[in-house]
């Protein structure tokens, strides 16, 4: 029995004195340098500058798809602007109506073409979250940190076409509460 008892652990002494000559070779193996290759370098000053430049470059016709949203939107402030009074006489006639009356339909459908007229700001809205999100698109590899001169055009156009939209929301909201329900 002594000797049953040592050959377990004979066998174990092998296995152990085998393990380091079988990872003795793991660490022969070749393996790709870390260093930086060519390409991974950072581009020189002269290429990085031209790369801003051509950054800075507006694409043609912007400057006038933009002239044009931006008047396009100042117009359709005015058509709200000129169409509020009457909604506003409208409603104060119907201070007083119950829903159905007369003077409460002619103020619903004066409430309705000036929402028809934030309508109109509404599609321009649209026109200039399109021409962003194309621009946005077709430039998101690029640093999000270094502003173009296209990105830059493109979002105050857009701050001042969502401006004039959030305004007339404001006043709609004021004349929709006017409104008896």
């Amino acid at each position: 029995m002594p000797r049953h008892r040592f050959a377990h652990a004979a066998r174990f002494a092998a296995g152990a004195l085998l393990i380091p000559a079988l990872l003795g070779g793991c660490g022969t193996a070749s393996y790709p340098s870390l260093a930086r290759r060519a390409e991974e370098k950072p581009a020189t000053a002269p290429a990085a500058t031209a790369a801003v430049a051509a950054l800075d470059q507006v694409p043609a016709g912007l400057d006038a798809r933009i002239d044009s949203l931006l008047r396009a939107a100042r117009e359709a402030d005015k058509a709200f602007a000129a169409a509020r009074p009457a909604t506003e006489r409208a409603l104060n006639a119907a201070a007083n109506a119950t829903p159905g009356d007369e003077a409460w339909q002619q103020a619903n459908l004066a409430l309705s073409d000036l929402e028809r007229q934030r309508g109109v700001l509404g599609v321009i809205e649209g026109d200039i979250e399109e021409l962003y999100t194309q621009d946005r698109m077709a430039h998101a590899p690029e640093n999000p940190d270094t502003p173009r001169a296209a990105a830059r055009m493109i979002e105050a156009a857009r701050s001042q076409i969502l401006a004039l939209g959030a305004a007339q929301d404001r006043v709609l909201d004021a004349a929709r509460r006017k409104l008896p329900r």
